[in-house]
């Protein structure tokens, strides 16, 4: 199988800072050791390699790794203590207000597996958003999340009733597609309409931290994806 290509955004002695693609895993399945995932790519690649966070499969954007144990350690401070400021942008259903905080716990579903929920006595979980463009019956986010939930700003959004494009577990999974927003669409005959969006339309755009070592402070941005950046470019001629 060939190995999805992880473009390195910046890289010393020690730590890394990549862009994960849509669709590839952040570590191992724990099911299926065969699938791809960053962590392995990177193994392969550099030897020891420590995860410092993690993404959804399906979300794409920057991911941090450490070379060694000091500084995955003193990243992992920098996480638990909410000091590194993350930024993502999300695709969502609906016109949503220009900004606003979501202060609500999460916690496991009760029900359904590999799902969590805003629920009284879960953990606390606030997550900051301000609408950077609204289209037709969608909006382009910046989601600023400052704690660490699982799936936090999936089910901060969907709380809200604005869930993000391709979301099957807090929304539906229905691609999108150009004829979602243009008017007077027509398809080819006998032709199947290609979505332009097929996976979750989330993407981690920018990670400031300082470094563990020298202590400098650093800021990265991660370019969009192709699908993303395709769908946004549609949407800004036709969806307005």
């Amino acid at each position: 199988m060939k190995q999805p290509d992880i473009d390195t955004i910046f890289e010393d002695d020690d730590l890394i800072v990549v862009s994960k693609p849509p669709s590839l895993l952040s570590i191992p399945d724990r099911y299926n050791s065969n699938l791809p995932s960053v962590s392995e790519i990177l193994r392969k690649k550099y030897g020891e390699i420590f995860v410092v966070h993690r993404l959804d499969k399906e979300t794409s954007g920057m991911m941090i790794f450490a070379k060694n144990a000091d500084a995955h350690k003193l990243l992992n401070e920098q996480f638990q203590t909410r000091s590194v400021k993350k930024t993502y942008w999300a695709l969502v259903k609906g016109i949503s207000p220009m900004e606003g905080i979501v202060d609500v716990n999460i916690t496991v579903h009760p029900i359904k597996s590999q799902m969590m929920a805003s629920l009284k006595g879960g953990k606390t979980a606030r997550t900051e958003y301000k609408t950077i463009s609204h289209f037709k019956s969608y909006s382009l986010v910046e989601a600023f999340p400052h704690s660490g939930r699982t799936h936090q700003i999936r089910v901060h959004l969907s709380h809200i009733g604005h869930e993000i494009v391709c979301d099957s577990i807090y929304g539906t999974d229905e691609p999108l597609f150009l004829s979602s927003f243009k008017r007077k669409y027509r398809q080819a005959l006998e032709k199947e309409e290609r979505p332009l969006l097929s996976r979750l339309a989330l993407h981690s755009k920018e990670l400031s931290f300082e470094h563990p070592i020298n202590k400098n402070n650093l800021n990265f941005e991660c370019e969009l994806p192709k699908d993303f950046r395709a769908a946004l470019n549609q949407l800004e001629k036709w969806g307005k």
